[in-house]
């Protein structure tokens, strides 16, 4: 019947060419909204295109650059995005202090230049205070011009490991050093930093490579740099998640052809190999594909996942009118058909995503996944926060998560104010671990939340400092704000003045705000939290 089943969404998603609302009719019931899902995205730092858009040379400019990737990662925080892939190699460069490669010039504007901060710890600690994971991305084969920062600094290191294409240079990935290589430069991110995951990009041969004679060799190659650094990090910190994005199409299926470019067959990645062998804990296979290039090959690396978690990397730079301008239909019918087979999602990239490239943020938010969700893959001990008017708190529901990944079981005082019981579960299995009842003495952890600033929306914006009282905002004085209780109920409203709205009659807690535009329809502006006063 499964089969049967399969079939016929196949024949109505490529015949019938359903529309994105449609689909999310259909694709309500019984995971409309999940509580565990994989939502993800590529966080890109190569020549900035992603972030940051300013170099720091100064203690202000600094200041610019961090704001800037915390606008950022409010921005995904608030579209309940739980997973940022931030690219920390990139090409043998890096966005940290390193004994092993220079610092790459996005942060400073001069390749091997420090920036005056440490930019990977930075972007851990702002993640962290978000409850999202955060994996650091490490580029692996390309290393760059061959006179690049980079690969000049591996052609005095360990020459014998590089190859020259052209003008560009690789690690090669028969040399037997190049295992050991990116094993310790993985392990030395695992042994500094409180990643929840390394995540290894362009783990294959180089398209330009030429012909590859044995590919048997050639794949075992691949693998065994997978295996050196899976062994590694392991070892080094357990809790840590291994993934990686290989090509979008594992090989030919029974259902579709995969045109000549595939994973296995020509740029030699086993993935299927690492997800059995537990290599892997998860993977974003970069499917920038539609239709019969898509669904086939999706349902392919479910299939072969061994239980891991798969989330395709979605092509929503492809809705862009300068690239291929791909409607919204083609990315919403995605993620609906990856959600019904239990798999998750990643964007590709984060700054198409925060743009609202076609409405795919405005969309993502609040159609697709208005309540936040958990990973499906963790291993670090943290804990996750559900709230609901009615005991017991139903910790299997969607809608009552209030926040995952937290660091300690306790919850804030103040949230009594507006939910009446409390319920903490560990992330890593699921079980409850502590309950707060209307009576229950509730343990104040400061830590425990953050101020989140409040990104732009369809009327405006707002904006609030960490100890500021009021909002500061881009609305037209008059205008109304409502604002809500963390499940959405409303609790208060405010007339912007002035170009703020005060705050300061609010007790402590946590809270959403909607502006109310002309026809009466609310726009979520964001989240923000009222800490308690500290004499």
């Amino acid at each position: 019947m499964k089969k049967i089943y399969l079939i016929t969404l196949f024949l109505a998603l490529f015949l019938c060419h359903i529309s994105a609302e449609s689909i999310h009719l259909s694709t309500q019931s019984p995971n409309s909204n999940p509580l565990y899902e994989t939502r993800a995205v590529w966080l890109t730092t190569i020549g900035g295109i992603d972030w940051p858009h300013t170099y720091t040379n100064t203690p202000a400019a600094r200041l610019v650059q961090q704001r800037e990737l915390c606008d950022i990662l409010d921005r995904l925080y608030d579209a309940n995005i739980n997973t940022v892939i931030i690219q920390t190699r990139v090409r043998a460069t890096t966005i940290f202090p390193s004994d092993m490669e220079p610092w790459d010039g996005c942060l400073s504007g001069k390749p091997g230049t420090a920036p005056g901060y440490d930019a990977l710890a930075f972007a851990i600690d702002e993640c962290h205070k978000r409850g999202m994971q955060i994996h650091a991305w490490v580029v692996t084969i390309p290393v760059g011009k061959w006179n690049g920062a980079g690969c000049r600094n591996l052609r005095k290191t360990c020459p014998n490991l590089l190859k020259k294409i052209g003008d560009e240079g690789f690690m090669n990935p028969e040399a037997s050093g190049t295992a050991d290589y990116l094993a310790r430069f993985c392990e030395d991110i695992a042994m500094r930093y409180d990643v929840d995951g390394i995540h290894l990009d362009y783990i294959r041969y180089p398209d330009t490579w030429g012909k590859i004679a044995n590919r048997d060799a050639a794949r075992e190659n691949i693998t065994r740099i997978v295996r050196t650094i899976a062994n590694k990090v392991k070892i080094a910190k357990p809790q840590i998640l291994l993934s990686c994005s290989p090509v979008g199409k594992y090989s030919d299926t029974k259902r579709q052809w995969s045109h000549g470019w595939n994973a296995r067959n020509v740029v030699c990645q086993d993935v299927a190999l690492w997800l059995r062998q537990g290599y892997m804990d998860a993977i974003f296979p970069m499917m920038y594909f539609k239709d019969e290039n898509f669904y086939p090959f999706a349902i392919d690396w479910q299939e072969r996942s061994a239980g891991k978690t798969v989330a395709p990397g979605l092509g929503i730079y492809f809705m862009h009118p300068r690239e291929k301008n791909w409607p919204l239909g083609d990315i919403t019918r995605e993620l609906h058909v990856l959600r019904q087979y239990g798999m998750g999602n990643c964007m590709f990239r984060s700054k198409f995503f925060t743009d609202n490239t076609k409405g795919i943020y405005s969309y993502y938010s609040e159609a697709f996944a208005p309540y936040p969700a958990i990973p499906q893959s963790s291993r670090v001990q943290k804990y996750n926060l559900f709230g609901s008017d009615t005991y017991p708190v139903d910790v299997t529901k969607a809608e009552n998560l209030l926040a995952a990944g937290l660091t300690t079981p306790d919850v804030q005082h103040g949230m009594t104010e507006h939910i009446r019981y409390f319920a903490v579960t560990d992330a890593s299995n699921g079980k409850t671990v502590r309950e707060y009842g209307d009576d229950s003495q509730f343990t104040e952890h400061s830590s425990q939340f953050t101020r989140i600033v409040i990104p732009s929306g369809v009327e405006g914006s707002l904006h609030v400092g960490r100890d500021d009282t009021s909002f500061n905002s881009q609305l037209p004085d008059g205008s109304l704000v409502i604002i809500a209780t963390i499940l959405g109920n409303d609790f208060t409203s405010a007339i912007v003045k002035g170009g703020r709205i005060n705050t300061s009659n609010l007790p402590a807690g946590h809270y959403k705000a909607y502006s109310i535009n002309k026809k009466g329809h609310r726009h979520l502006l964001g989240t923000f939290s009222i800490e308690p006063h500290v004499p």
